[in-house]
């Protein structure tokens, strides 16, 4: 299961293991025992860069591991932190460098994690979704020691009523397929001894996506509702490019932006106009706006998930895969929101 604790800094991956020899790796473990992400409970961590004196730890997300010797990749958010652990399996360790709580889309790393990249042996982010990631990924083209997978790797991205080169394409499950095929590929140039387990496990993650999309057409075609408002930015399009409803959010595609009154009054014309009861809103940004509309107009508030961060009300709701993101809340959501019969 996913752990959540203090970054190991005393990780052993692959690449050290062969780089330090038997006397230096029996050095390096000794002056690991008793350290953060050692305990018996198999508990990782993040990759923030904290060395907090009193031992307190920064939120994160790790995959577990028995093999000391397995490859360390490190996700830039939570949706290719799924992808990898699932494809890599125990052959690799993956962590998720968002701190839980945070979101994934405005995060920005301190210099610790800039060095834990470098550390690792793979790098997994989608482009054009945070410039520091990109900025990684270009300071890693060069670098033979670090395999840097660009999930989004050969996806187009789609111009929305939100926000032309719309990036959010794991939202649609069919197009999340090439991600996971991008992995998989990376992971076996990474580890040629191990393509054959990559290629099994992300079929089998490919064929719980045709299911997902199977359960996500299902609810559209039952609806009675066509137009979706949310009250937060707007990382959901790609929906209304799958499966056909209209989504409307007043703030756009940034989490920091704030509505203008013409955009609010656009909200109230759209929930009149289309008798909306609900308004929707993400999970990890505040709900102020959402409360507000719904005060406004006389309907009710409920969440989704962009699958860009995790909290630990979420962890405590059994919320950990994309797949528990996208039907125990999304889906969820939806059915009321569309109207579902």
């Amino acid at each position: 299961m996913n752990t959540y604790a203090a970054v190991d800094r005393c990780r052993t991956t692959r690449r050290r293991v062969l780089a330090a020899g038997g006397g230096l790796l029996g050095t390096t473990l000794a002056g690991c025992i008793g350290g953060g992400g050692g305990d018996d409970d198999g508990s990782g961590g993040n990759a923030s860069g904290s060395d907090n004196p009193d031992g307190s730890a920064d939120d994160g997300q790790a995959s577990d591991s028995d093999d000391d010797t397995s490859f360390s990749a490190l996700a830039s958010f939570v949706m290719p932190y799924d992808v990898a652990r699932q494809v890599g399996g125990e052959h690799v360790t993956v962590e998720d460098i968002v701190p839980m709580g945070e979101h994934g889309h405005d995060w920005d790393p301190d210099p610790g994690v800039v060095r834990d990249i470098e550390d690792a042996d793979a790098f997994i982010y989608t482009r054009d979704f945070s410039s520091w990631q990109d900025d990684a990924a270009d300071e890693l083209a060069n670098d033979d020691d670090t395999t840097v997978i660009e999930i989004s790797e050969g996806i187009t991205f789609i111009d929305s009523p939100a926000e032309d080169n719309d990036e959010h394409f794991w939202m649609n499950p069919i197009e999340l397929q090439a991600g996971v095929e991008n992995v998989v590929r990376g992971f076996s140039e990474m580890d040629p001894d191990n393509a054959d387990t990559y290629e099994e496990n992300g079929e089998a993650y490919i064929e719980e996506l045709d299911a997902l999309d199977a359960e996500f057409r299902d609810l559209a075609d039952r609806r009675q509702q066509d137009q979706v408002i949310i009250g937060s930015h707007d990382s959901f399009q790609w929906w209304w490019d799958r499966y056909g409803f209209d989504i409307f959010s007043p703030v756009g595609i940034s989490p920091d932006n704030e509505a203008s009154a013409a955009e609010i009054q656009e909200v109230e014309e759209l929930v009149e106009e289309h008798d909306v009861q609900y308004i929707l809103y993400d999970m990890l940004e505040p709900t102020n706006l959402a409360e507000s509309l719904a005060e406004e107009t006389g309907t009710e508030i409920l969440p989704l998930s962009p699958i860009e961060g995790i909290t630990e009300e979420m962890i405590d709701d059994g919320v950990e895969t994309y797949f528990d993101h996208q039907r125990a809340i999304n889906l969820e959501t939806l059915e009321l929101a569309l109207e579902v019969e």
